[in-house]
């Protein structure tokens, strides 16, 4: 294997202390990965982040509402999320959004440089170490992702160059990244996600690895951000030939205490957001404003949400991890929803009515149910709409303000109104785009984000 290898493959608690992740240096206390089996395992490290989402998509949107209790226990860059500050981490501040994001992107280089140097002794062989690079570039590509999201602005194809992130593509963390440009990172990004179809499962044996279905439905995610329909469409579509089963949530059970088992039939890709106390603290509410937004007869109401202590507030229960832990992997309704909103920007309007009576046909009790037949402008706003009351909690909402803030007449104020201390975020404010670290700008300078 090669040299610089040996000297940085991982004990997999290397990180789990770290202040900061491009500039930190492994344990010598080492594993080298050798067998292919070594190489499965790292990408299975799922306790060490390789199935965790960042989760200031969801503290930061108008999905949630924090009472005073669930404010109390929040860290500071916590309540910066929530509250749309100025001022965001402390001085040293420890931030799981960008370390342990780069954790997972820092393991599945480990991965992609340690195959390099393997030598497979069969072909059943050479099929498993294509397979386990595919997997590892599809981590990589969702980790770069993720960051991107957060810590860059929205894509605009007319801008000039626009700042993007460090990206690694090497397990040599002495080697120093400053910022790509945002295009550069979109790129490497696609690339990872193209050059992983060919050698994946269609579907994966658990949902917790990748599958040509969940490059499909990150690649449909990617293009909707970057407000690409025609490919957005095309990938979702893709994904949706492989397997397109919605539960019918007339069947599905009122009485449990959460309403979805860990790997119910629409996850495609698991994964579950970094989670505090805020996660499950009983004054961590659904917004109020959003669920005057259900219909009756609209099933999501009592799957998603449980009736809280406060009265006329409701938490949630309805998480697509089975438990408390907000989702925030890839699953069919949002694939289903991609395919609506995309058929209908680029002319296909007849499938993106179909998609949508199909989604809601799934969500809506038998007794009130009528397929959706209003005029063009009005699926539009349909489509909107329930992808606003559908991917409620899994962070996806971030992505689709910054995107659709884009628009004129699709663009929001956001408010804390509900809370003491109110706080408003107009439309493309700069303070949609996360600050990176002071910690990690001191060790390896770049230029921070403005806020």
């Amino acid at each position: 294997m090669k040299k610089q290898l040996i000297t940085l493959l991982v004990l997999l608690g290397v990180f789990s202390s770290c202040e900061t992740f491009l500039s930190e240096k492994p344990s010598k206390n080492l594993v080298v990965p050798q067998s292919l089996d070594d190489f499965q395992a790292l990408l299975d490290a799922r306790l060490r982040g390789m199935n965790t989402s960042p989760f200031y998509g969801l503290l930061s949107s108008d999905d949630v509402y924090l009472g005073p209790g669930a404010i109390n226990r929040l860290q500071p860059h916590q309540l910066a999320a929530y509250f749309w500050e100025e001022e965001f981490h402390l001085p040293g501040e420890f931030d799981p959004n960008w370390s342990r994001i780069y954790q997972k992107i820092f393991y599945a280089n480990v991965v992609l440089d340690g195959l390099v140097d393997y030598s497979p002794g069969s072909a059943g062989e050479q099929e498993r170490k294509d397979e386990l690079e595919a997997a590892a570039k599809f981590y990589r590509a969702f980790g770069h992702f993720e960051i991107l999201t957060l810590f860059a602005p929205q894509y605009l194809p007319d801008v000039g160059e626009q700042l993007g992130i460090p990206l690694r593509t090497s397990s040599d963390v002495n080697i120093r990244t400053d910022r790509s440009t945002l295009e550069e990172a979109y790129q490497l990004v696609l690339q990872d996600l193209e050059e992983a179809l060919e050698a994946l499962p269609a579907i994966a044996s658990i949902p917790t690895r990748p599958s040509q279905w969940a490059v499909h439905a990150l690649l449909s995610r990617v293009y909707m951000t970057r407000q690409e329909y025609v490919n957005a469409m095309e990938h979702a579509e893709k994904a949706l030939v492989i397997r397109d089963k919605l539960m019918d949530f007339n069947e599905n059970d009122l009485s449990l205490p959460y309403s979805f088992e860990i790997f119910n039939p629409e996850v495609i890709f698991y994964s579950e957001m970094i989670t505090n106390r805020y996660a499950t603290n009983r004054e961590t509410y659904i917004n109020p404003d959003l669920v005057e937004l259900y219909e009756q007869g609209d099933l999501r109401v009592p799957l998603f949400f449980r009736v809280a202590r406060v009265d006329s507030l409701y938490n949630m229960r309805g998480h697509y991890s089975g438990d408390f832990y907000p989702f925030g992997g890839l699953a069919v309704d949002e694939v289903w929803l991609d395919f609506a909103e995309s058929s209908f920007r680029v002319g296909e309007i007849e499938k993106a009515r179909m998609a949508l009576n199909t989604l809601r046909e799934n969500r809506i009790s038998v007794s009130e149910y009528l397929p959706f037949e209003g005029s063009d402008q009005e699926l539009f706003q349909q489509i909107l709409l329930e992808r606003r009351k559908e991917l409620v909690f899994r962070g996806v909402r971030w992505l689709d303000l910054k995107r659709l803030n884009t628009e004129s007449e699709l663009a929001l104020t956001l408010n804390r109104r509900f809370n003491m201390s109110e706080a408003v975020l107009p439309p493309n404010d700069p303070r949609y785009v996360i600050p990176i670290p002071p910690d990690e700008i001191d060790l390896n300078p770049m230029v921070q984000n403005p806020r």
